[in-house]
């Protein structure tokens, strides 16, 4: 699968203004021509309608322009092409493609969002939704389009920077652009990273946390300060041994003392069953004399009663006939038709001594059992006394042995404990201000920097082996002399060239190797067929070159001739495009390139931008 996208047209427009317009191909493309004819500003277009966050400078020859449009070509099967409009004054890119509706795309790259020019570039170049670690400790955001840039766009003062090509000069972005770097080499990002929390939120929290650790470490040292004499922990400990093993002999002789008593205990509770069982009878007989005394008075009042019946009947016999106290008849005139045979006083009275003699018989029987259970009861409470005895005796042996022996055990376990308890709090509030003390010291102790779970973002010398050998071919086919071998320093993240660092060369020198840097990924991805845009685009890469720095006269100026003669003929198949000064052009052209003269003057193009009136 192919990766990338061409650039096509580069058009700068405006009302009443000629269009200025760039034409480019696949391949080899070469905008050449003296100084203030506007080829820093083609870059400048080119980065900004690429989403550059700084519009071109302000040249008086871009007066009364407005729009620079970028025309681009997916490198896919269908080679299809979108146009970029983007004004001058920033805002969003507008994006149009022939049979597809106008999108508008956000300049600025947004996590998750597809709606961006950067989610468009990176999705036409196989870059989409990757993710790369940002810091140390993990945190991870998505690629945009700007993070690759620096590896597509190199402007004149970049060109000869004196710093790894990868890095931007922003400490704060390094992880995150050598991870750039490692993902274009070896197509893995940092999905799988698992981060670390921010040092900030965690050095806040251990302040925090050391804060309530000395308020506990205080409130401990002040419940010590109540528990009274104490010393060190481990003579504390010590002192807990020596306690407990007193506590266990004390409670071992209380035990003995209450198994001395034990006997005792069991003497003092057969006497008291046998008391309460002489009790429990001696209550029932009580109970049941109560009952023959009240039928003993019942008894006495029947016989009473009888006698007063029998008495009365005889005397009513001799009273006369009076008249009815009711109705004032006399007797005679009383209807009696309804009156029974009357009784004689006689048959009452007769009848009054049987009913009292059977009562009578009734009452001595009851005397005699009153009698037989009175003498029981008093058996029964003479026993009860005896039991009694035997239970005081028994319960008073027990309380002496209690009192003098297992209630002086008892107290020295009591005792023991209480020194046990004592011991215990202070060994337990020793061990938490230990603990508290440690903790403390943790907690105070400067932060580890924390690393994430996951691959690291530098490049190693082994991940860049293979790109290294592509720098070392291309600056083998440039002629650069002295050449041995290219290597890569994870350190710097930049080749090192027969040894030494590229950046410690000379301007010169560092910016034909700059470019040397950017072709070579470039040659090195689409062999490959790695994600990447595909195409290069350098300002000046010779010129600085040609007035070499002190110390490196011995370079010799063939290399240009051999830089443009091996450019043609390794990067047919993607796009680079140089800008560079007239003076550094073969004098018999380039063959196979796309050339375009800036002359200045008017003969030929004068630059970038024609003059107001005249056309290109």
């Amino acid at each position: 699968m192919k990766y990338g996208f061409t650039l096509r047209r580069l058009a700068l427009t405006g009302p009443g203004r000629p269009a200025a317009e760039l034409e480019f191909s696949r391949g080899i493309n070469v905008i050449a021509g003296p100084s203030d004819t506007g080829k820093s500003f083609v870059l400048q277009c080119v980065d900004y309608a690429l989403g550059g966050g700084d519009a071109p400078e302000t040249i008086p020859e871009a007066e009364g322009y407005t729009l620079v449009v970028l025309e681009i070509e997916s490198r896919a099967v269908d080679h299809h092409r979108y146009t970029l409009e983007r004004s001058l004054q920033g805002g969003d890119i507008l994006l149009r493609s022939a049979g597809e509706r106008d999108r508008v795309l956000g300049a600025k790259h947004k996590s998750g969002s597809e709606d961006t020019l950067s989610r468009f570039l990176l999705d036409l170049s196989g870059l989409g939704g990757r993710k790369l670690r940002a810091n140390a400790q993990g945190v991870t955001r998505e690629l945009s389009f700007r993070k690759v840039a620096p590896l597509l766009v190199v402007d004149e003062e970049a060109v000869i920077k004196k710093l790894s090509p990868i890095w931007s000069g922003q400490r704060n972005d390094k992880t995150l652009e050598s991870g750039v770097f490692r993902l274009l080499l070896t197509g893995i990002d940092d999905s799988s990273v698992v981060a670390k929390e921010n040092p900030k939120i965690v050095r806040g929290r251990q302040q925090g946390k050391a804060e309530a650790i000395g308020n506990l470490l205080q409130k401990a040292r002040e419940e010590l300060v109540d528990v009274g004499d104490v010393t060190s922990l481990g003579e504390e400990r010590e002192r807990l041994v020596r306690v407990e093993a007193a506590l266990h002999a004390a409670t071992a002789e209380r035990d003995a003392e209450q198994a001395h008593a034990s006997p005792l205990e069991s003497t003092r509770r057969a006497a008291w069953k046998r008391l309460r069982a002489v009790e429990s009878k001696l209550n029932v007989l009580l109970e049941l004399q109560q009952r023959f005394d009240l039928l003993q008075e019942q008894y006495e009042s029947d016989l009473r009663r009888l006698e007063a019946v029998s008495e009365a009947g005889s005397r009513l016999g001799q009273l006369k006939e009076t008249r009815c106290p009711t109705c004032g008849a006399v007797a005679e005139h009383h209807d009696n038709d309804h009156r029974a045979q009357p009784i004689a006083d006689a048959d009452v009275a007769q009848a009054c001594e049987a009913e009292a003699s059977k009562t009578n018989a009734l009452l001595q029987d009851l005397q005699a059992t009153r009698a037989s259970t009175a003498s029981d009861i008093e058996k029964l409470s003479a026993e009860r006394d005896q039991r009694q005895t035997e239970f005081d005796v028994a319960a008073g042996e027990l309380k002496a042995v209690l009192e003098l022996r297992v209630d002086v055990a008892s107290k020295k376990v009591d005792e023991v404990r209480e020194r046990r308890d004592a011991c215990k709090k202070a060994v337990e509030i020793l061990e938490r201000i230990y603990v508290f003390e440690s903790l403390l010291t943790e907690a105070k102790a400067p932060l580890k920097r924390a690393r994430a779970e996951g691959p690291s973002s530098i490049v190693s010398t082994a991940q860049a082996e293979p790109f290294s050998k592509a720098v070392e071919s291309l600056l083998a086919a440039w002629h650069f002399p002295n050449l041995d071998r290219v290597t890569f320093s994870a350190k710097n993240q930049d080749v090192v060239i027969s040894g030494r660092a590229r950046i410690s060369h000379g301007k010169g020198v560092r910016a034909i190797t700059r470019a040397a840097f950017n072709l070579a990924l470039l040659r090195h991805l689409a062999d490959e067929e790695r994600p990447f845009p595909n195409f290069v685009l350098i300002d000046s890469p010779l010129l600085v070159y040609e007035k070499p720095d002190p110390g490196e006269h011995e370079f010799p100026q063939d290399v240009k001739r051999y830089f443009w003669e091996s450019v043609t003929a390794a990067f047919s198949d993607v796009q680079v495009i140089i800008l560079e000064n007239r003076r550094q052009l073969p004098d018999d052209g380039i063959a196979g390139a796309n050339v375009v003269l800036f002359t200045g003057n008017d003969r030929g193009r004068r630059g970038f931008i024609p003059p107001a009136g005249g056309a290109v």
